[in-house]
């Protein structure tokens, strides 16, 4: 079924790279067979209980903090670099911010963060499951570990969780034994200055431990406003994490778990890199012409630009960091939620949990989209939001261990509300003589969002074990969710109510159910197989008119046949892991550019955009030929094409208003065929230290990073991170090291579009060449 799915050239090279990784284990084998050390064991609770990687039947790629920090990821969304399969960024609708993320695993996922649209993959900090993606590009110091469940997780983990899961485990608190603690700071490129403190230990011995970490991160940024001297791409980011941990009795524990971030940046800027022109319509837009001739002048007497000045491509930048914009930005947010975890173990084979969470989100971003100094296409979004969320766990074994069960209810409520305001050739409305006044000149809004979700779930998975070697597994999850959404849209220059208040409501129902086949033929070897199902729920797109003021969109699904293999070799020198699967992914739900039928201005929008069958496989392997030498690869293919349109894609013009924008046959954006990440460690004891030298390299094929835009195409690109650190034995807990990120300074996007109101070719670069050096002590 997996080649069935692939096509042709497609296919072929899905082979290819299949043996070429095989080939490399192979070489691999003979320098393994003399080596003295063992690749280290992982725990992980990638189907919510503590279990080794190896013995896990589900396709997981983890991190603990110290390869992290090896690697250089100190933000969530270096993951991706390092993940096959795996694409985390900044949000592609830019209103968002830069700490909003856009997720996708194998081809599903989404990139909009404004309500009522949910992520497509689910990021859980601590069990506690994150609603919106702002905020969700999180710092990771205090994170113990971070692991990423490719496939719909929808048994298990479930809401939302369509495309898979991100599980972050924060440092544990300790209840007996010596305090421990660390403290941090990085210095670099940009004006990095960031200062990190922790402690965690005992505070009533043996009965209760807490820890506290602090984190201050600043940095200049890297981008720059030409005709201001602003910086962009900067941070300001107060974090502080802390936890109690309660040992009640044996088997009986109680965790408060507690984090706050505050972020003050500057914000995003963006590159403009084109501005459309060509005799005939759509380009030059007839709003160009008419902004220059009646509203240039007194807009650069406002804003203190040259005298005839006008928008044309003088604004267009070479520096992919620097732009001429002028207009309000900033990217401030108050982040911050309580947990309660409740575990009794009431005995050997039987444990309850309950975890109890309120989180909160106040985020507001000012975006110049346009890049040039008049306010072409400008935002400025407030949005808040309140989450509450309670879930019932019992799991334990049954018929002398060879039955592990697990059943949960789970309860989760959303509040949210958001304010947009854009401003579309704002100034045009202002100084057009108001006999030659057009409707059109007034494009500036202000939208209203509001939205409320309730969910429940029951869940249950059930492994048996019906003989030595062979375990069959069945699971899932019933999910009822109702969602309430209002909307109105207002035009503020002429004071009307475009899209008077409005609301709707919607529910629905759904089983994704879980089927596997666990085969173990030798002790390091573990074959899987398993069917399982993701769903995620329907929404509203935004509207410009009163006859359909709340457009729906229907849930979207997804079902997954998955092969793999997880084996380790040579005591554990070598361990090689291979996931196959094949998904058919329907009603896809994505965030499309269009124009406004009465302004002109850009408008985005989520709808339903048709079927697609997925297919590709991730292989992944850590190798210790030597003593002090470490090996890493990893290789991920993923062919996500569209197999059907609905009638909203098939309408879809591209930015040069040609029909047939989107075809059956095109790749699904911002999903790159080919992930590739390779890396060696090699540490030198000496006797004065040990000398760690590190390289890392993270590749991405090509990818097209806006639906049915031909300017968005991402070429492929190479990213080379490096590392040296060295541990001095004369102070016990020190260590001194440097990293270099993107080290041949490659140029590459987040964000790449051309916007059908005014031709503009505008694109978010991601960060340039980094280094930075940090002194850690730990105690």
């Amino acid at each position: 079924m997996f080649h069935a799915g692939l096509r042709g050239r497609s296919a072929a090279r899905a082979r290819t790279l299949l043996l070429a990784g095989a080939a490399a284990s192979a070489l691999w084998l003979p320098q393994v067979a003399s080596a003295q050390a063992t690749v280290e064991e992982l725990v992980v609770t990638a189907q919510r209980r503590e279990e080794n990687l190896q013995d896990t039947p589900v396709a997981v790629t983890a991190f603990t903090a110290e390869t992290m920090e090896a690697r250089g990821v100190t933000n969530l969304e270096g993951v991706g670099n390092y993940t096959p399969n795996l694409e985390l960024h900044q949000t592609n609708r830019p209103a968002g911010g830069g700490s909003a993320f856009a997720g996708y695993i194998r081809g599903v996922g989404t990139g909009d963060f404004q309500f009522p649209t949910d992520p497509g993959i689910g990021i859980y900090l601590d069990d506690v499951y994150l609603a919106r993606s702002v905020g969700g590009l999180m710092s990771l110091e205090d994170i113990q570990r971070v692991e990423v469940l490719k496939g719909p997780q929808g048994t298990l983990f479930g809401r939302n969780t369509i495309g898979g899961a991100i599980n972050i485990v924060t440092t544990r608190p300790k209840v007996s034994g010596d305090l421990d603690g660390v403290m941090k700071v990085r210095v670099g490129s940009y004006g990095r200055a960031d200062f990190v403190a922790g402690v965690n230990g005992p505070i009533v011995q043996d009965f209760v431990g807490g820890k506290l970490t602090a984190a201050f991160l600043n940095s200049d940024g890297w981008s720059e406003r030409v005709l201001t001297g602003e910086k962009g791409n900067d941070e300001h980011r107060f974090i502080v994490r802390g936890a109690l941990l309660f040992d009640f009795a044996p088997g009986f524990e109680v965790t408060v778990n507690a984090d706050y971030s505050e972020q003050n940046n500057n914000g995003v800027l963006g590159q403009l890199l084109n501005v459309l022109t060509s005799p005939t319509p759509p380009y030059p837009p007839p709003k160009t012409p008419r902004f220059n001739t009646f509203a240039a002048g007194a807009e650069n007497l406002r804003l203190g630009l040259p005298a005839g000045s006008i928008i044309d491509g003088r604004w267009v930048s070479s520096d992919p960091y620097k732009n001429y914009g002028t207009q309000p930005i900033y990217d401030d947010y108050e982040i911050g939620g309580v947990s309660v975890v409740a575990a009794w173990d009431v005995n050997e084979a039987l444990t309850l949990k309950s975890i109890t969470a309120v989180r909160g989100i106040e985020a507001h971003v000012g975006v110049d989209g346009d890049q040039t100094p008049y306010s072409l296409q400008t935002s400025q979004t407030d949005l808040y939001q309140r989450q509450y969320s309670q879930e019932l766990q019992a799991f334990g074994t049954a018929f002398d261990e060879r039955l592990s069960w697990l059943v949960g209810l789970y309860a989760f409520e959303e509040n949210g509300s958001s304010k947009l305001y854009t401003e579309s050739y704002h100034g045009l409305w202002q100084n057009v003589p108001a006999a030659q006044r057009m409707a059109s000149d007034a494009a500036d809004t202000r939208t209203y969002f509001y939205s409320k979700t309730r969910s429940w779930a029951l869940f249950t998975q059930e492994t048996l074990r019906l003989t030595d070697a062979l375990e069959l597994t069945l699971g899932g999850r019933y999910t009822w969710e109702e969602k309430d959404y209002g909307y109105m849209l207002h035009a503020t220059e002429v004071n009307s109510v475009r899209v008077p208040f409005s609301t709707d409501n919607q529910q629905w129902e759904a089983f994704t159910p879980k089927v596997g086949v666990n085969y173990r033929p030798a002790e390091n070897i573990l074959l899987y197989g398993s069917y399982s199902q993701g769903f995620k729920s329907g929404g509203w797109g935004g509207s410009t008119t009163a006859l359909v003021p709340t457009p729906r969109y229907e849930p979207e699904e997804v079902s997954t046949w998955e092969l793999g293999a997880k084996t380790d070799w040579f005591d554990r020198r070598l361990v090689a892991n291979l996931a196959v699967f094949w998904s058919d992914y329907e009603d896809i739900q994505l965030t499309v550019q269009t124009r406004d039928p009465v302004t002109g201005a850009n408008l985005r929008t989520t709808q339903n955009s048709g079927d697609a069958d997925i297919a590709g496989f991730e292989f992944e392997a850590t190798a210790i030929p030597v003593e002090d030498l470490t090996l890493n690869l990893g290789v991920g293919y993923v062919d996500a094409e569209f197999s059907s349109l609905s009638a909203d894609a098939r309408a879809l013009t591209d930015p040069f208003n040609r029909p047939n924008a989107v075809k059956v046959g095109d790749p699904i954006p911002q999903i790159p065929e080919w992930s590739i990440n390779a890396g060696a460690q090699y540490v030198a004891r000496t006797g004065v230290g040990d000398l760690t030298f590190r390289v890392d390299a993270a590749h991405k094929g090509d990818q097209f990073l806006t639906l049915g835009d031909p300017t968005s195409f991402q070429g492929a690109y190479t990213l080379w991170n490096a590392q040296i650190a060295f541990r001095p034995s004369a102070i016990e807990g020190l260590e001194l090291s440097i990293n270099g990120t993107n080290l041949t300074d490659e140029v590459y996007y987040a964000y790449h579009a051309t916007l059908p109101p005014t031709g503009q070719e505008v694109a978010l670069p991601v960060a340039p060449r980094l280094i930075y050096a940090t002194a850690k002590f730990e105690f």
